[in-house]
């Protein structure tokens, strides 16, 4: 009897539950299930090394955020055909490679965009209303008022306008907000419906009391938020990414903020993570911190795991998730390989 395909479920938060729905969809597919020796493998900590170890005899991935996915990593997985990442940046896995080799690469798109414009904000309103300061304060024993920045008649600059950039957009519109975003392809009738103003970077720069990154990591926007940007912001404005690390020059932005420049942070991404203890921005005031961990509620981890898995099963029996995967040239040559 031919073996079952295996399968390894990687996030944290997905990993030993035998009854959550998207491990069923993969065992009603057809997969063995297996879950990482270490658990905090999507962690990244173990780089290529430990990919090369935890995805020997692994022929999917149901992917988290972290592991190294390169062609030095993939060249040592021949059984690996498909890597479905749970959430939409891919910035650390080597598409190209992966094509050469066959793998198909899924992100989950539909998924978790609300869980990260919520974060979003979440960190925007924990910055613009003291919120952080004001707990420590209270627990302290003090009791001093402080004037909070409010968020009404105030601009808000995205830039991206994909799936999160519009749900932050719609809860911006609500609290009152005006929205500028940069954006090469916006969605037209979405833009006219709102109200957004489709502007150049430097422009949204100029004009805006927050700024929210909502871009994906690659060649064009690594380092963009650099001292020249930073300096075109707003005297005292806020600086919001939920994106990723790479996208910002954290020495910069450092700068920026100790200069008071920059009025605070709200950041959910690092250039390298996990970030450490060390890391100067932690000693600033101004900044309130999270772990990456803007896409991770509980609706947004399940409904990933789900369409990360239904991707999984349908290449596994060669139906074709539309607008899921990445390298899309496979399309027309894909044929999971009989056991």
């Amino acid at each position: 009897m031919a073996s079952l395909p295996v399968a390894l479920i990687v996030p944290e938060a997905m990993q030993r539950k035998p009854d959550a729905p998207y491990t069923k969809i993969l065992v009603e597919a057809g997969f063995e299930i297996r879950y990482p020796r270490n658990p905090t493998f999507p962690r990244g900590i173990g780089g290529e090394g430990e990919t090369i170890h935890e995805l020997q005899g692994i022929h999917a991935v149901l992917a988290g955020g972290g592991e190294h996915y390169t062609a030095e990593a993939l060249s040592a997985l021949p059984e690996l055909r498909v890597i479905a990442r749970s959430g939409v940046g891919y910035d650390r896995v080597d598409v190209d490679a992966a094509t050469r080799q066959g793998i198909a690469v899924c992100i989950t798109p539909t998924a978790n965009h609300e869980a990260v414009a919520e974060h979003a904000l979440a960190l925007l309103l924990a910055l613009a209303k003291n919120v952080v300061h004001n707990d420590q304060l209270v627990r302290s024993g003090g009791w001093r008022t402080t004037i909070n920045r409010p968020l009404r008649g105030r601009t808000l600059g995205l830039v991206g306008l994909g799936r999160i950039g519009r749900s932050l957009a719609v809860r911006a519109r609500a609290l009152g907000m005006g929205v500028v975003t940069f954006e090469t392809r916006p969605d037209t009738p979405f833009v006219e419906r709102h109200q957004i103003e489709v502007v150049s970077f430097e422009r949204l720069l100029d004009v805006s009391d927050v700024v929210s990154v909502h871009c994906p990591l690659c060649d064009e926007t690594r380092g963009l938020f650099d001292a020249k940007a930073f300096a075109r912001m707003k005297h005292g404005s806020l600086f919001l990414n939920t994106a990723r690390g790479g996208v910002v020059v954290e020495s910069d932005l450092l700068e920026a903020l100790r200069s008071g420049h920059l009025g605070g942070a709200g950041l959910d991404v690092y250039q390298v993570e996990p970030t450490t203890a060390d890391n100067p921005l932690f000693r600033l005031d101004n900044v309130v911190l999270s772990p990456h961990i803007a896409s991770g509620d509980t609706l947004a981890m399940e409904n990933m795991g789900i369409e990360a898995a239904r991707c999984m099963a349908r290449l596994l029996h060669n139906d074709w998730p539309e607008g899921a995967v990445v390298n899309d040239e496979l399309r027309d040559t894909w044929q999971w390989p009989t056991q």
